[in-house]
């Protein structure tokens, strides 16, 4: 029977907002996922999105701005990961353009733009609160 050291009570054994980081963590790697295959069908198959509905430029920008941003947030989700600062750091600026960018297509997708602005800015928050204090450069 093996013995482990119980932390005393009041005391935690993770740091706290621990969870908003991998929180941030998968919210970008998903994102970013998502936003690759978004640009890939939006380059491929232009009758999948409405061309008319975007508050400027055409789906062939959109498509190429999408793989480039997705590419970058999974990037940036392992180095957060990785508990860079450079991580948390463009975190921080890649959430920021990804709350502009859908604030952009909110013609297209009313309610997917509002709530992925939401989340966007709940992963500006986690990183900004909880993960650059932690982060080791």
């Amino acid at each position: 029977m093996s013995t482990q050291a119980v932390p005393p009570p009041g005391t935690r054994s993770t740091p706290r907002g621990e969870g908003w980081v991998v929180f941030a963590i998968v919210y970008l790697g998903l994102v970013g996922i998502l936003n690759v295959i978004y640009g890939i069908a939006g380059l491929s198959n232009k009758e999948y999105f409405r061309e008319n509905s975007l508050l400027w430029s055409n789906l062939k920008t959109w498509g190429w701005i999408l793989i480039i941003l997705g590419a970058f947030q999974i990037v940036t989700a392992c180095l957060i990961y990785a508990r860079s600062a450079f991580g948390a750091i463009f975190g921080i600026f890649l959430s920021s353009l990804a709350f502009i960018a859908n604030f952009l297509s909110i013609g297209a997708y009313p309610a997917w733009s509002i709530i992925a602005m939401v989340l966007s800015g709940f992963v500006i928050w986690a990183l900004c609160v909880n993960m650059i204090d932690r982060a080791e450069t």
